[in-house]
């Protein structure tokens, strides 16, 4: 049998020949669908980093959109990498679902509001040292300037009453609202590290809130003990180890945070500011910050007082479960030892554990917060009786 013979083969009945070493492609079945009807197909299976909760490792920070979607052909390949629209039905479900990705998106918008407001500052601090000895003309401008943020903030402060009142009859939903807000919020004002392009919007958020709301690390207190969310307790730290890190964490804060006085919150180079001028010229900007930090008590009081991470469960290793607690009143000798009341605000699923060099066995861990649903679990089946069964011959 020559090449011709392998290459080809007549029909029964004489009719054409086919190329029996390349065999006719049969097309997809998904290839009958429009772009737009595949997108909304594969949406329902596309789960993304962290999203399902109750996975036998918790700190598994792998997905179906990410990891297993992408693998199946060129055209799922292409669908998960171009297109934003996973992303942004994640963070909707996320929202909509778990308290914890709303607090995340909050900050979010929080913390693109005052990286705009540093931005002012320094700005308007750069522009006043490059005046030399303007007198008149420099007053003059300075009231033209604020007359116009005046009336800046007045059409501000009217257009927001109408986007209220349009979202409103509109009946938007909460998250929808929350996420446009951060949509906003990046594009306006954008993180340093945002590289992503505008189709990628979604997906810069969802990275941010992963990065720096869900993942959480800080220096460890290592002490087995029974711990509930929103129960207070004191401890006494005496080893050099805690000396330090109670050093550290109360290190931003007032003296008077370490005397036992009121620990009030604080954001970086914000609060306190001690570059913002008193005769007038900086109102536009502190009105900006008083009205950011007005619409965020919340988050002050959650996410801007010092905090460490107390692993009360052995061994300390990856998946153990451990607190965030916050320090709500601290009491600092002179020798170094403090007196603490701390309250937990969240539990954490340690990912890394490590001893810091140089501070007598002071860890540092990363974790992933718990949501409430899982938080629930945790307490319950931690609070159950251990019985043992009887013993039989």
């Amino acid at each position: 049998m020559d090449m011709g013979d392998c290459q080809t083969r007549q029909s029964d009945d004489g009719g054409a020949t086919t190329d029996i070493m390349n065999p006719p492609t049969v097309p997809s079945s998904l290839s009958i669908f429009h772009e737009d009807i595949l997108l909304s197909i594969l949406s329902f299976v596309a789960d993304t980093p962290f999203e399902m909760a109750g996975h036998d490792n918790p700190t598994f920070g792998q997905s179906s959109l990410t990891h297993t979607l992408p693998l199946v052909s060129k055209q799922f390949h292409r669908l998960t990498k171009q297109h934003d629209i996973f992303w942004e039905n994640a963070l909707l479900r996320l929202v909509k679902k778990e308290h914890l990705w709303e607090d995340g998106m909050k900050r979010f918008v929080f913390d693109s509001k005052c990286d705009k407001i540093r931005s002012d500052i320094l700005k308007r601090n750069h522009n006043r040292n490059r005046r030399d000895k303007r007198t008149r003309n420099h007053q003059l401008q300075q009231q033209q300037t604020r007359a116009e943020a005046g009336a800046t903030t007045q059409t501000s402060a009217t257009s927001n009453i109408e986007n209220l009142k349009s979202e409103n009859s509109d009946n938007t939903a909460k998250e929808e609202a929350l996420l446009k807000q951060a949509c906003d919020a990046i594009e306006a004002y954008p993180p340093h590290n945002h590289t992503a392009s505008s189709s990628g919007i979604h997906q810069c958020i969802y990275k941010s809130i992963v990065n720096h709301h869900l993942r959480y690390q800080g220096p460890v207190f290592y002490m087995p003990s029974a711990i509930r969310l929103g129960s207070p307790y004191g401890l006494h730290f005496f080893e050099p180890r805690y000396r330090l890190l109670m050093s550290e964490v109360m290190a931003p804060y007032p003296v008077s945070a370490r005397r036992g006085e009121r620990i009030s919150p604080m954001v970086p180079s914000l609060i306190p500011n001690n570059s913002l001028r008193h005769n007038g010229d900086d109102d536009d900007i502190k009105a900006d910050l008083l009205n950011v930090l007005e619409q965020n008590q919340s988050l002050l009081g959650k996410y801007q007082l010092p905090t460490f991470i107390h692993a009360h469960q052995s061994p300390l290793r990856k998946n153990t479960p451990a607190t965030i607690v916050q320090v709500r009143q601290c009491m600092v000798s002179r020798d170094g030892s403090a007196d603490v009341y701390l309250e937990p605000i969240a539990y954490i699923w340690i990912d890394q554990v490590w001893e810091r060099t140089g501070t007598g066995g002071l860890y540092e861990a990363q974790g992933i917060r718990m949501g409430k649903e899982v938080s629930e679990s945790y307490e319950y089946y931690r609070d159950l009786p251990r019985t043992i069964p009887p013993y039989s011959a």
